[in-house]
Formats: structure tokens, C-alpha cells, sequence
């Protein structure tokens, strides 16, 4: 890591900035120690301490600091604190049960390390910029997700606020109000800030996955963020028997109908992704009656947890249509019953365009290594980019996952990304519309393989080219020989590499062959001459089968 620290010539990384990214990092873990890893529970006393000692320590740091009224704290340079309209940069400091210090806390510590890096140059931001350290993001505790952002901007539904905690069993409005909150307005589903002040949120925070670590990279740009719907306990209920005494043909098993449903689920998935759509499916929680199973014994019910995720809104209510029929003739087969109870839903979303391609821009003119890929787990930035604000995400390199205690990320990866965001902040607003993130313009048959790159170089992207080009090839007529070419070698790569979820450096090296091959499909059809580019076209389809 050290190596690319030299090798960019960054003010940002600053052993200054380290020791204040550490400081605050390390005291907050130790502030929140549980059995293993940390708890800082949405809306709880625990969660309050951690805001209130990064409001001492920003004082302390010579910046203003305050409690919005939805008792999130708000951080900013002296002079940017009666600003009108600002950026936004922050994430959530709630973890779930025992789990990594790292998940929305890093993204608060980058905000802070922006503010203090540019008090102590003496620079000022192109726009007036503010950090914010939000309450109640994850789902662990109540069940909703974003809660905090949902509140500010006025999108908290009534049966989200009547969410039971996982604990005590009072609920979520009851939680907030203890905090101070203002919940006359939340029940009426009034923003808590004037969304039209914010000119941007951005949003650094840990990978939860392993593209970064698998590509030896220390930032990934965001290009959107998966939607979901979910079913917290899905029931279903049979009858119970002697498991030697009753014979298939008269069981009602609900475990075998769970597993059932769940197998037609899978098939559905695959489907779904082998024609380029973006779908994750799983079931976290499965579990029969503990007082009553036993090993010789039909259970009479079994319980089960179904999150299903995916960038595009099409897809999930497609899956989720699927999921109901399937469901409704399993219960006709076995003599069984589903009980779902109520789909907690959650609409994808699109990270602004023009911030992404500015952030790339940045990182490509600093030198900063960095991969676009979309993002599985959510986060606040998706809540504040459909209520119309335009919304920017940076990953940072993080290994062992997250949601668990063996969170891995490394301080001067952080720093990278922070130096992204700092950059980016500091840019003016002209140089960014015009932004397109050090990339030139690409034709016909480059622009569809761009998503192999978005995907980190999956199979999965390889995958979606392939399905989009035979589509075309079908459609279009005029460039049909050619989408079929391009179409035959991603599907090639991605049939051989079908149990390799990530490709790291093979597949990266497979999209610059292929690059290089659209490129030369794209100088072919740029042609005029019908006999020209039959012949260049050939000469491709010989050079594929020649291997």
C-alpha cells in the first residue's frame, strides 16, 4: 500500500490526517466494544455518545458542530456554517450487533479528515461543504433500513415507525422520540431539511465485498446501488407426523415445501441473470420450532427470511411475481400454506452521472487506482438520490466482508478515498459538468462492453454482453454480423469461466482483448464501402476461429 503512496504525490496523505483518521477510529471502537467487534445500536444511548464525541472532537478540530432536528450531528468550516445550499458528505455511525467498526463510520471520519485537511491549507471548497454523521441506518435493530436519512427527508412510513426493536420490543418511534426528535413531523412525513439546500450527498464507505481486494485496488466508484424487497419471517405451515409412520404421498411437509420453493427460486435467479439481468437472493434465516423439533419428527412449520436485491425495479417485481406463483402452486401440490407477512420494499438506485464521472476524473488525474462497480449492499446515498438529490459513492478497499468483526480496511486506503471526495470538493462546479471521467467518447460495439468493467470484471458481466449482443444481432439487421462475433467470444469467456464469480487480473486483461476487438468491429462498420466492410469483417470472424 505504501508503494501507491508514493507513487501519488498527494497532500492528502498526510501523517496529520492518518493520526486523526486513527484517533477517532480507535476511540469510537473502543467506546462501542461488545463481546466481539462493536454494538452502537440505532437510536440508543450508545449511538448518542459516539455523535456527541465526534461533536467534542470537531470543536476541538476548530470547526462548527451541531444537532440537526433529527439529532443527527452537522459539521462544517466556520465560514461555511449559515450557508444556504451546500454538498453534503457523511454516512451513518450505528453498527449491527457485534459487528465491524468500519461500516458508516469510515464515511463520517473521511468527511471529518476533508474539513480538517482544508482548515489546515487554507482552502476553501468550490461550494460550501458539510459533513454529516447520520442515526439508524442499518436494519439489524428495528428491521427498516435508512431509517435516519428516511426521517430527514421525510420518507419514514407509519408502518416502518411501528417496527418492533429486536431487543426490547418498543418500537421505532418510540426510540426516536426518547432521542429528541421532532416526531409530530416524521409522522407527517415533513423533510427535517430543506432538500433543495443540498446540492449533492456524497458517500464514502467500506466494500462489503471482494471485487477491490480481488483487483488490488484501493477505491471503486459507485455507479448505483441494488434496491430490495424483503420478508423479515415468512411462515409456512404443514402437519406434523412420525417421520418412519407417514408416507410421501400423504405428507405435508413444510420443510420439503420450503425447500421447494426455494430450489424454483434459484432456477428463476439464473434465469435472470443469464439473460444480463442483476438479481442476489438470500435466505439468512431458517429455522423450525425449537421446542418442538426433533430428529424423528415432520415439523408442522418452518420460518425463513427471503432479502432479494437488484439494481433495476423491473426485475424485482418481475421476481417477486414469479416468487407468488410459485408459491401459490406449492401450496396446491402439497396441501400446505405460505404466510409472507408484509414485503418491506426499497426502490433501486442511480448515482448521479455527472458526480461519477467527475469522481472518476479525479481519481484518474491523481493517479489513484480505482475500478466502477455497482453497489449490492445499500446505503443513506440511495434514499437521498430518490428524493431527487444527486448522489455520489466511493468503496474502500475492505477485506473479510462486513457486518461481522473481522472487518479489515486499512487507514491509508481510506485516505485515497478521502483524497477522491477532497479533490472533488474542491473542483469547480464548471470543470465537473464538463467532467467525463478521463474516458474518451466510445462507438457502437465499445459502448456494450462497458458494463464488464461496471461489474469489476465478473463473469457476470461478461455474461450480460454476450445476452445484449444476440439480442441486437437479432434486432438489428444492419450490424447483426458483427453483435453476433462480439456476442460468440464474451459468451465464450463467460462459459469457461462459469464457476469463477471474480476474475481479478484474468478478466481485466480479457476486456482489453475484447476492447481491442470491438474497437476493430466499430472501424469495420465505420465504413462506407458495403465490399470494405465485408471484408474487414471477415477477416475478424477468421482471426475467432482461428483461435
Amino acid at each position: 500500500m505504501m508503494g501507491i503512496l508514493k507513487e501519488i504525490d498527494t497532500a492528502a496523505v498526510l501523517d496529520e490526517d492518518k493520526a486523526f483518521a486513527e484517533m477517532l477510529l480507535d476511540t469510537v471502537a473502543t467506546m462501542s466494544a461488545d463481546v466481539e467487534g462493536v454494538s452502537r445500536p440505532a437510536f440508543s444511548d450508545k449511538e448518542t455518545e459516539t455523535l456527541e464525541y465526534l461533536r467534542e472532537t470537531a470543536l476541538e478540530a476548530g470547526l462548527v458542530a451541531h444537532y440537526d432536528i433529527g439529532r443527527n450531528l452537522m459539521v462544517s468550516l466556520p465560514e461555511d456554517e449559515g450557508a444556504e445550499q451546500f454538498a453534503l458528505i457523511g454516512s451513518h455511525v450505528d453498527s449491527v450487533p457485534r459487528g465491524g467498526n468500519f461500516d458508516g463510520l469510515a464515511g463520517v471520519v473521511a468527511g471529518l479528515v476533508c474539513l480538517t485537511r482544508a482548515r489546515r491549507e487554507g482552502q476553501r471548497f468550490a461550494r460550501p461543504v458539510k459533513v454529516i454523521a447520520m442515526r439508524g441506518e442499518e436494519s439489524a435493530w428495528f428491521g427498516p433500513c435508512y431509517i435516519g436519512s428516511k426521517a430527514l427527508l421525510g420518507r419514514l412510513s407509519a408502518s416502518e415507525l411501528a417496527a418492533k426493536h429486536r431487543k426490547d420490543g418498543r418500537s421505532l418511534e418510540a426510540h426516536m422520540q426518547a432521542t429528541g426528535l421532532d416526531m409530530g413531523k416524521v409522522r407527517d412525513g415533513t423533510p427535517l431539511i430543506d432538500t433543495a439546500s443540498i446540492l449533492e450527498y456524497l458517500e464514502l464507505h467500506i466494500e462489503q465485498g471482494p471485487v477491490l481486494v480481488k483487483q488490488d485496488k484501493p477505491v471503486a466508484i459507485v455507479t448505483g446501488i441494488r434496491g430490495n424487497f424483503r420478508y423479515k419471517r415468512i411462515r409456512c405451515t404443514g402437519e406434523s407426523g412420525h417421520s418412519g409412520a407417514v408416507p410421501r404421498a400423504y405428507r405435508h411437509d413444510p420443510v420439503l415445501a420450503m425447500a421447494e420453493l426455494m430450489s424454483h427460486i434459484d432456477e428463476s435467479w439464473k434465469k435472470i441473470c443469464d439473460e444480463g439481468g442483476d438479481l442476489v437472493v438470500t435466505s439468512g434465516v431458517v429455522s423450525t420450532n425449537e421446542a418442538t423439533h426433533a430428529l424423528s419428527r415432520i415439523p408442522e412449520t418452518v420460518e425463513f427470511s427471503l432479502d432479494v436485491r437488484s439494481q433495476s425495479k423491473t426485475v424485482l417485481e418481475r421476481f417477486h411475481k414469479l416468487m407468488l406463483a410459485e408459491i401459490g402452486q406449492i401450496e396446491k401440490a402439497r396441501e400446505v400454506r405460505f404466510d409472507l407477512g408484509d414485503a418491506m420494499w426499497t426502490e433501486p438506485a442511480d448515482c448521479s452521472p455527472r458526480v461519477t464521472a467527475a469522481m472518476a476524473g479525479v481519481a484518474d488525474s491523481a493517479g489513484i487506482p480505482y475500478v466502477l462497480m455497482p453497489s449490492g449492499g445499500g446505503h443513506d446515498a440511495a434514499v437521498f438520490a430518490q428524493s431527487g438529490v444527486p448522489a455520489g459513492m466511493i468503496f474502500i478497499r475492505n477485506r473479510n466482508g462486513s457486518h461481522n468483526p473481522q472487518e479489515a480496511m486499512e487507514v491509508d486506503d481510506l485516505l485515497l478515498a478521502t483524497d477522491v471526495a477532497y479533490r472533488y470538493l474542491c473542483q469547480p462546479a464548471a470543470s465537473q459538468t464538463s467532467q467525463t471521467g478521463g474516458r474518451k467518447e466510445v462507438s457502437m460495439f465499445q459502448q456494450l462492453i462497458q458494463v464488464i468493467p461496471e461489474r469489476g470484471h465478473s463473469v457476470d458481466g461478461f455474461r450480460i454482453v454476450a445476452n445484449k449482443a444476440f439480442q441486437m444481432a437479432a434486432e438489428d439487421s444492419a450490424n447483426a454480423v458483427g453483435y453476433f462475433l462480439l456476442a460468440v467470444e464474451a459468451d465464450r469467456w463467460a462459459t469457461e469461466h462459469y464457476e469463477q464469480a471474480i476474475l481479478g487480473s484474468e478478466g481485466e486483461k480479457e476486456f482489453e482483448r475484447l476492447s481491442a476487438f470491438a474497437a476493430a468491429l466499430d472501424k469495420a462498420y465505420a465504413s462506407g464501402d458495403a465490399n470494405a466492410k465485408l471484408e474487414a469483417v471477415s477477416d475478424l470472424a477468421r482471426q475467432l476461429a482461428a483461435g
